[in-house]
């Protein structure tokens, strides 16, 4: 792993401050391949889906929540996504075979 790469993952970095690193850094490099000002190169960035993406995760409260505990509760909040749609699931009837 680079040392920038190691700085944005840095586990006492905010949600928000990581989600703000990579769109800058998306748009610098924008910039720096289309010669557009880094303002319209941002503004391009924010309106791909990975950047509204972004942009979302940046602006939610996570009241200064470490990327680790970020992605920890993320991991807990999926896991309990697919034990309720394994419970619905099994709740189904099962299909019968139709003959026709």
């Amino acid at each position: 792993m680079r040392k920038e790469e190691e700085s944005i993952v840095s586990e006492d970095r905010s949600v928000e401050e990581m989600a703000n690193e990579v769109l800058m850094r998306q748009a610098k490099i924008r910039a720096e391949r289309s010669g557009e000002p880094i303002e319209e190169a941002l503004e391009a960035v924010l309106n791909t889906e990975a950047g509204t993406q972004l942009r979302e995760l940046r602006d939610a409260p996570h009241e200064e929540e470490s990327v680790e505990e970020w992605q920890v509760s993320m991991a807990r909040e999926r896991a309990e996504e697919r034990e309720e749609d394994l419970g619905d699931h099994l709740e189904e009837p099962p299909e019968r075979p139709t003959h026709g």
